[in-house]
């Protein structure tokens, strides 16, 4: 009866082992959810961040675009647009207005010894960002005949 009863206990033995073992093989639900909320928490960051470096890369390129035509108006000064004191504006059909300011370089008493005239140019270009209003100004100095004093 030993050897019979033995063989009992080993058999409920071995059937409590692959119950236990069957229980750790798998995961519960409480570590799935728990996983999946990890996971919701990481692709929601992700997405954020993403987002923001696509805002950031359109910035980016509405300032380059505004910063090339800023530098092709002063560029134009003299050549295209007249070197003459005083105001120049116009819009793109990209949205962009811009504004050219010529103004005399020096006091009164360099501007008559120079023998040439200096002129400040400024060219600034702004553009709607959302509900901002964001502009870029650059500036030069060009060099023109000087005027006949009458």
């Amino acid at each position: 009866m030993t050897i019979s009863g033995q063989e009992t206990e080993d058999k409920t033995e071995s059937r409590n082992e692959s119950r236990r073992a069957a229980g750790k093989a798998g995961f519960t639900v409480v570590e799935v959810v728990v996983a999946l909320a990890i996971l919701a928490l990481a692709l929601g960051v992700l997405l954020n961040v993403t987002s923001d470096s696509l805002r950031r890369t359109e910035r980016a390129e509405t300032i380059a675009e505004a910063g090339s035509l800023a530098q092709s108006l002063l560029a134009e000064t003299g050549v295209e647009l007249p070197l003459r004191d005083g105001e120049t504006t116009g819009e793109t059909d990209r949205g962009f207005r811009w504004r050219v300011y010529i103004e005399p370089y020096g006091d009164g008493i360099d501007q008559r010894e120079w023998p040439i005239a200096a002129h400040q140019v400024l060219a600034e270009v702004s553009w709607r960002d959302g509900p901002l209003e964001r502009s870029l100004v650059l500036t030069t100095l060009r060099l023109g005949p000087k005027e006949p004093v009458r």
